[in-house]
């Protein structure tokens, strides 16, 4: 199960903190359409190599026209729309520095993950009582 499932299924108050990790340099959009691809990548990695930060930078344009071809096959305009203004963004934010979103996307992660962890601790103090 995929870790953007697994935060999806939390409550509210967690929700909210999920909420506050995404804005319009990465917008939650993208994590949800891409939450697998994403997932399987090596951000620390690129966080700290340019040259495989720019790999998965074009691999998430990539994974974005995917997407947009899908969306332009549901005849869905709205999301095509949506999904072109984010990769118009991502290339205006990070075509000259893809480290940066490298290291954003993996302190999402980790950050998301957190998230799970401390609702974990919390059902199982819960449990317990």
């Amino acid at each position: 199960m995929s870790q953007w499932y697994q935060l999806q299924q939390l409550d509210s108050k967690f929700l909210e903190q999920v909420h506050q990790l995404y804005d319009d340099s990465f917008p939650m959009e993208i994590r949800q359409y891409l939450a697998q691809w994403l997932e399987n990548q090596d951000w620390d990695h690129a966080a700290a190599n340019d040259s495989f930060a720019t790999l998965l930078f074009h691999g998430l344009l990539t994974q974005l026209d995917d997407q947009y071809s899908r969306f332009a096959q549901e005849n869905n305009f709205l999301l095509q729309h949506n999904i072109r203004k984010s990769k118009r963004n991502l290339q205006d934010h990070f075509q000259e520095d893809p480290v940066q979103m490298a290291m954003i996307i993996s302190n999402c992660l980790k950050e998301e993950q957190k998230i799970l962890t401390s609702a974990q601790t919390l059902d199982q103090g819960k449990m317990k009582d």
